[in-house]
């Protein structure tokens, strides 16, 4: 399978979590869920929900525990706030597959999953696990948390064309935003080579997260 079917696919799995995502909140999440909206467009992130954190799947080690961890902990302190405020939802879980797909979120009326790929991560792509954990955890954040006009603003800033903008697997505005938010959480300190789609940074990242950094201020304490 090639490198843009495997894009494409990833892609597809991310449309089809948004989805499912807001069908089952738009309906109001079964009692003993997790995901409803007031607004149709972000999450009701509970008190319970809030003071959760982040969770495991049973298969994660501690070792890979740390480094995800130690990711998270690169976050500059708004984005670490936003990620606070979305932890609670979240199942991290791995998987091991050759190829070029690094992480992959889904959502359900339950919460979300971040699925990483420890072939590469622990094996010969180390040094994105930073990007690629942050990247995944922005797509939680851009689902739950990101009003759909203020995510139209963003990416209005964000540069289109070059070989990365015209193609249709780094083209979803979805993507641009994990993959600036990734940008923006560890204040530029991305390589251009590794991790992510190579999408264009905005002409400033100050600028561009700024919406993000009022949103973190405005949520309340944990």
């Amino acid at each position: 399978m090639t490198v843009r079917m495997k894009a494409m696919l990833r892609v597809l799995g991310i449309v089809v979590a948004v989805l499912l995502v807001f069908a089952a909140a738009q309906s109001r999440a079964p009692a003993d869920g997790v995901l409803t909206t007031s607004d149709g467009d972000t999450v009701d992130v509970t008190e319970s929900a809030r003071a959760a954190g982040l969770r495991f799947a049973a298969g994660v080690t501690p070792a890979q525990r740390e480094w995800i961890g130690a990711a998270i902990a690169r976050a500059r302190p708004e984005a670490a706030r936003l990620i606070a405020e979305v932890d609670g939802l979240v199942v991290v879980g791995t998987y091991a597959e050759r190829g070029e797909t690094l992480g992959i979120t889904r959502g359900s009326e339950k919460g979300f999953t971040v699925d990483l790929n420890i072939a590469l991560l622990d094996g010969d792509r180390v040094m994105d696990r930073a990007t690629v954990v942050l990247h995944e955890l922005g797509h939680v954040i851009d689902f739950a948390l990101v009003r759909k006009d203020v995510n139209a603003r963003l990416d209005e800033q964000i540069p289109r064309g070059g070989p990365c903008g015209l193609a249709i697997d780094c083209d979803r505005i979805e993507e641009r935003f994990a993959d600036t938010f990734a940008k923006w959480a560890l204040n530029g300190a991305v390589a251009e080579i590794g991790a992510g789609y190579g999408i264009a940074m905005p002409s400033s990242l100050e600028d561009w997260g700024a919406p993000l950094a009022q949103l973190a201020y405005a949520l309340p304490e944990s």
